[in-house]
């Protein structure tokens, strides 16, 4: 299951990889540097994210030189993150209430490479130490996506978002195919029909619940599922499936896949390395994959 997770991921990185490309990437390029799309900066700055990118896919694709391909990842995406994204889109006014889209990306990149590691035989009795010292990354990450949802759950307790929560959802059908508009427009009108503030205030309550799970790792057999339900929902509603795409774009920042459906594939990630629904809770789960089951786990990969 670690390998179909992993060549996922790098599919996704294969389709980041075909948008930065486009000219449309190339002239945000030429915007953020503030230099003609002619010039050689450009193109230089612009064909090196095609060849990051196009690295980072192959390596998650073939498995192999995962450790520098990691490291070369945390950075990329910390320096997106920072620079490009600004700490993210903490506007409730306009319905940015996450962290960004370089958070999530660089978490998926933490726990493919610890999952890839772990699948890894055994061959000294110091590969149980370093093993070990992966499950702690693991933790780490399981604690870093807990924040962030708290994060995005307190923006959303926001009253300008609880009132305007139908309107984000009316404006991702701008430009969309109409199979995809008509999608949303069920959701609208049944949203309308119960009562939005009811909604926005079960999206807010729903994010705190999976964050307090996340960050206190209880309950996490029964709410892992449900932040998969809810990130799917808000992928094929607000975020319209990343949408629209035409000519190497996205409707996603940084013209890259998706938002939501890296949160997706990151909560299938701890649903296989808590075995979900073979334990009940994080403590046991851990102490089964740090105890004598390296056989077991690999068995994943």
């Amino acid at each position: 299951m670690f390998r179909l997770l992993r060549i996922l991921f790098g599919l996704i990185w294969l389709f980041d990889t075909w948008t930065a490309s486009s000219g449309v990437n190339k002239l945000a390029v030429a915007h953020f540097l503030g230099l003609p799309f002619s010039s050689w900066p450009v193109h230089l700055v612009g064909n090196g994210i095609v060849l990051l990118d196009l690295y980072i896919a192959l390596v998650l694709l073939s498995g192999k030189g995962m450790r520098s391909a990691l490291w070369i990842g945390i950075g990329y995406l910390t320096f997106m993150w920072i620079v490009v994204e600004h700490g993210g889109g903490f506007n409730p006014a306009n319905g940015g209430t996450d962290a960004g889209i370089a958070p999530p990306y660089l978490i998926a990149m933490i726990l493919t490479y610890t999952c890839w590691r772990i699948s890894q035989p055994l061959s000294t009795p110091t590969d149980h130490t370093v093993r070990d010292h992966t499950l702690l990354w693991i933790h780490a990450a399981r604690n870093m996506l807990g924040f962030l949802w708290a994060w995005d759950a307190l923006f959303k307790w926001h009253p300008y978002f609880l009132a305007h929560f139908v309107r984000y959802m009316a404006e991702a059908q701008q430009g969309q195919p109409t199979w995809l508009v008509d999608y949303i427009q069920v959701w609208i009108n049944a949203i309308t029909h119960i009562d939005p503030l009811l909604f926005g205030l079960l999206a807010a309550a729903t994010e705190v619940t999976v964050a307090w799970s996340l960050l206190s790792g209880k309950l996490l057999r029964y709410l892992l599922p449900i932040g998969m339900v809810f990130s799917f929902t808000i992928w094929s509603t607000a975020e319209a499936f990343g949408g629209p795409y035409s000519n190497g774009q996205t409707g996603m920042p940084g013209n890259m896949f998706g938002n939501a459906v890296i949160y997706m594939l990151i909560l299938a990630y701890f649903m296989v390395l808590y075995r979900w629904p073979r334990y009940g809770g994080v403590r046991e789960m851990e102490a089964a994959l740090a105890a004598d089951e390296p056989r077991d786990i690999g068995s994943h990969s």
